[in-house]
């Protein structure tokens, strides 16, 4: 279990890999994988405008 970083909830990772995007099941926000041992989230980075290069 980890702590989202966002509100605190308790959020279970299983089956994630490192860089992998998620949501938060209480506030809603993405969050990215940013280690699997020991389990660490953060905010999603978030995403720039594609100008198609």
């Amino acid at each position: 279990m980890v702590a989202c970083p966002e509100c605190a909830a308790e959020i279970e990772l299983s089956n994630v890999e490192q860089g992998e995007i998620i949501t938060c099941p209480e506030c809603g926000v993405e969050l990215e994988v940013l280690s699997v041992n020991p389990p660490t989230l953060g905010l999603a980075p978030a995403e720039g405008e594609d100008w198609g290069e």
